[in-house]
């Protein structure tokens, strides 16, 4: 699922992903901001955040699996 918000001159595209029976939010900020998040969707009220990453390289560098690594090409090359 792909949802697009546009505000304060920047970009939100959010795109979950399902990785080995995990969901993840992947949210890529362009325009004013320029950044990448990552966060694992669970029921947890209390956890938050995720991981944020300047480039798409740091954030495939971050993940060792190989499957979580493709999901995040899919979405840098526009074809998830």
């Amino acid at each position: 699922m792909k949802t697009t918000l546009v505000a304060d001159n920047a970009t939100y595209t959010t795109t979950e992903i399902t990785v080995k029976g995990n969901k993840y939010s992947v949210m890529v900020v362009t325009g004013k901001y320029n950044y990448i998040n990552i966060s694992k969707l669970t029921n947890n009220p209390f956890l938050m955040g995720g991981k944020t990453f300047q480039t798409w390289d740091e954030a495939a560098s971050n993940y060792k699996s190989p499957e979580m690594k493709t999901e995040l090409l899919k979405i840098e090359l526009g074809i998830s």
